[in-house]
C-alpha cells in the first residue's frame, strides 16, 4: 500500500476514491479479521499518511466510511480507536464480507449467515408462490439454465444469486429484497472455500433449485418453503458446517 503516490491522490475524485477504496479495504479486513483489536488505535492522520502513501484528504475519508459502517470512532485526546463489533453494521455487504473472509471466526459468521437465511429464505418462497409473475418465473428459468450451463464458480454465483434474487423480488417486499446483499456475499465465499463438486453434485445442486422453482411456479407454498429449507440445509452440510443445537 505504500506506494500509492500522494502527491496524485487529490488529482481527482475517481484517484481519490480508488486511493480510499483501497485503504478501507486494507483496515477492514484487519479490524474484522482481529489484527486490530476494540480500543486500538489506528494511528495518527500523519501515520496513516506514511503508510499508506497519501495524503490526508485521501486518510480522512476512510476514516469517515469505517466509522459509518461502525469500525471506528474518532475523539479528542484518543484519537481514532477500532470500535467493539457489537457496535458494527455486520448487515453492510463490505464488513459481512470481511466476516465471511477472515481466517478467524468466518465459520462462526457462515452459520449465523445460513441460521439467518433459514429463518426468511423460506418464507420468501413461500409468498413468490402466490405471488411470483410470470416475467419472475422466466428469470428463475434462465438462472437454472445458466447454472446447467456454467462452466466456472464465478458463472455458479452469478447465475445462483440470480436465481435467490428472483424469490426475492417476487414476494414483492421491499425488505426482503434489501437483504439479497447477504445472500451475494455468502454465495460468494461458498464457492471461495475451496469447494469441488462432481458432475454429479452439481446435478443434484440445480436439481435442488429446481424443486424450489416447481413448487414456486405450481403455487405450492408450503411446498416451496419445504423445498428451500432442504436447499439450505444442503448447503450447510456441504460446507460442513452444522448448527448449534438447543439443549433439552
Amino acid at each position: 500500500m505504500a506506494g500509492m503516490n500522494s502527491d496524485a491522490d487529490d488529482t481527482g475524485t475517481g484517484t481519490r476514491e480508488r486511493y480510499h477504496d483501497a485503504i478501507v479495504q486494507a483496515l477492514g479486513e484487519r479490524i474484522v479479521g482481529g489484527a486490530l483489536v476494540a480500543g486500538a488505535s489506528v494511528g495518527t492522520e500523519q501515520e496513516l499518511c506514511e503508510h499508506f502513501g497519501t495524503s490526508r484528504t485521501v486518510i480522512r475519508e476512510a476514516i469517515k466510511i469505517l466509522s459509518a459502517k461502525g469500525l471506528l470512532e474518532s475523539r479528542p485526546r484518543s484519537g481514532t480507536r477500532v470500535t467493539d463489533h457489537s457496535a458494527w453494521l455486520l448487515l453492510d455487504p463490505q464488513v459481512l464480507a470481511w466476516r465471511l473472509g477472515a481466517r478467524n471466526g468466518s465459520e462462526r459468521a457462515r452459520l449465523d449467515l445460513y441460521e439467518l437465511r433459514q429463518s426468511f429464505e423460506p418464507a420468501a418462497a413461500e409468498l413468490a408462490a402466490a405471488r411470483a409473475t410470470p416475467q419472475i418465473l422466466q428469470k428463475m428459468k434462465h438462472a437454472l439454465l445458466g447454472m446447467a450451463l456454467a462452466s466456472t464458480a464465478e458463472e455458479k454465483i452469478e447465475h445462483d444469486l440470480a436465481f435467490h434474487t428472483a424469490i426475492l423480488a417476487a414476494t414483492g417486499n421491499a425488505f426482503y429484497l434489501a437483504l439479497g446483499s447477504l445472500i451475494s456475499a455468502g454465495l460468494k465465499h461458498v464457492f471461495k472455500a475451496g469447494l469441488e463438486r462432481t458432475a454429479k453434485e452439481d446435478e443434484h445442486w440445480i436439481r435442488r433449485h429446481q424443486n424450489v422453482y416447481e413448487a414456486i411456479a405450481g403455487s405450492d407454498g408450503s411446498g416451496a418453503a419445504e423445498q428451500m429449507r432442504n436447499l439450505l440445509r444442503e448447503a450447510l452440510e456441504v460446507q460442513k458446517l452444522e448448527l448449534p443445537r438447543s439443549e433439552g
